[in-house]
């Protein structure tokens, strides 16, 4: 009886063990996928010339979409073929205009 208890015991320790480590597995590969992102962001060269999307914006300067738009209100310059298509901004714009809304002028 003693014994089975112990074997009881032993089996949930080992069972809580593996959840812990499959747990812990799959926080390192999330935070593997992160750092890799970051790693590719980081290489890739930036140009005046790159055209870029709000979602491109957001991402990589880390503002919210309502910011992109106040900046837009404020004569941001971007392009947008209609109403509902994808508007796009230049990167030397977009990198003037927060040096400029930043200093003032």
């Amino acid at each position: 009886m003693e014994n089975n208890k112990n074997g009881k015991l032993n089996q949930k320790l080992v069972k809580k063990k593996i959840l812990e480590l499959a747990h812990t597995k799959r926080e390192l590969e999330a935070e593997k996928i992160k750092s890799l992102e970051n790693l590719k962001n980081t290489i890739k060269p930036k140009l005046e010339t790159d055209l870029l999307r709000v979602d491109d914006v957001v991402n990589e300067y880390g503002f919210s979409r309502k910011t992109f738009d106040r900046m837009r209100i404020r004569g941001l310059k971007t392009s947008q073929k209609s109403p509902k298509a994808t508007i796009w901004v230049l990167r030397k714009d977009l990198e003037d205009f927060l040096k400029k809304d930043r200093h003032g002028r």
